[in-house]
């Protein structure tokens, strides 16, 4: 087999300018040669806003996360991977777009907490891919990625906004030596995040079960490392846990390297939550009811 190479859409991102063409780069790169890579970093993405006590203790306090984590994690894949594969002028992403500010309207949310937040869409799935990617990403995407988030940063109206991924990263840094620590807060999100992953997983009973339980927070704990592991309050994984993972994870990019390209841009994953398409009066905190069924 002769396997993707550099894949199909790489020559065509490196034509493309990473600030005018941002939206096509990262519609090609994630939506094509890494949907299941970046839905995998932007999940580390969110586990670790779950690592800032003053936001964590926020989220307990309205209740809205625990109460109802399924409709809450469903709400930010549907905005995430709308905006990146619909684009930030196109219906869908105008709607995304003010579902998520009408979300975090009611809170009076930091500026250096939004920053972060938006650093960690930029930078985790360049850091997964730097250790799991089956072929690195191009300057290009890099690139791509900053300015595309800067410009929904921009458009949230949140102040201060890095002018470079070399800033975003030295500020995302600086905010984490001073904000990331452990509270109760941060265990409870984390738990019942978990819990809904596991209910979704294949496996039945099993995935939920305390062996499947424990599996998954060692793997997070190596994922996330050593700062966000102890702010989680998760304990420190088995000896050979990480490398073990991490091999597997690797072993996953090589057989990609050796499969066909993917041709066509992935869609938005099923969301249980919006069984019949996304509901943007219903994403974010609302009290509209749930469309009946048939």
């Amino acid at each position: 087999m002769r396997g993707r190479g550099d894949g199909r859409v790489l020559p065509e991102i490196r034509a493309l300018d990473p600030v005018d063409d941002a939206e096509r780069i990262g519609r090609l790169s994630a939506g094509v040669d890494f949907p299941w890579d970046t839905r995998r970093a932007y999940e580390v993405a969110l586990l670790k806003t779950f690592a800032v006590p003053r936001d964590a203790r926020r989220l307990v306090a309205t209740g809205a996360f625990l109460e109802h984590t399924a409709k809450r994690f469903d709400d930010t894949v549907a905005v995430i991977a709308t905006l990146g594969l619909e684009g930030l002028d196109a219906p869908e992403g105008r709607a995304a777009l003010r579902a998520m500010n009408r979300a975090h309207a009611p809170h009076a949310i930091p500026g250096d907490a939004y920053r972060y937040t938006l650093a960690l869409f930029v930078l985790e799935p360049i850091r997964w891919n730097a250790r799991f990617g089956w072929r690195p990403l191009a300057p290009e995407e890099r690139s791509a990625s900053f300015h595309f988030w800067r410009e929904v940063g921009r458009r949230m109206a949140i102040p201060d906004l890095p002018d470079s991924l070399e800033a975003l990263i030295a500020e995302a840094d600086a905010f984490e030596a001073r904000e990331v620590r452990y509270d109760p807060a941060n265990r409870a999100l984390f738990d019942a995040t978990l819990d809904e992953v596991l209910r979704r997983a294949p496996g039945g009973a099993w995935s939920r079960g305390p062996a499947a339980r424990r599996a998954a927070r060692w793997s997070v704990a190596a994922l996330v490392g050593p700062r966000h592991r102890e702010a989680l309050g998760l304990a420190r994984p088995p000896a050979g846990w990480t490398a073990a993972l991490e091999a597997g994870l690797r072993a996953r990019a090589a057989v990609q390297r050796r499969l066909p390209a993917r041709r066509d841009v992935a869609p938005v994953p099923p969301l249980p939550t919006y069984p019949d398409g996304i509901d943007w009066s219903r994403v974010g905190p609302t009290d509209a009811p749930a469309p009946e069924r048939a």
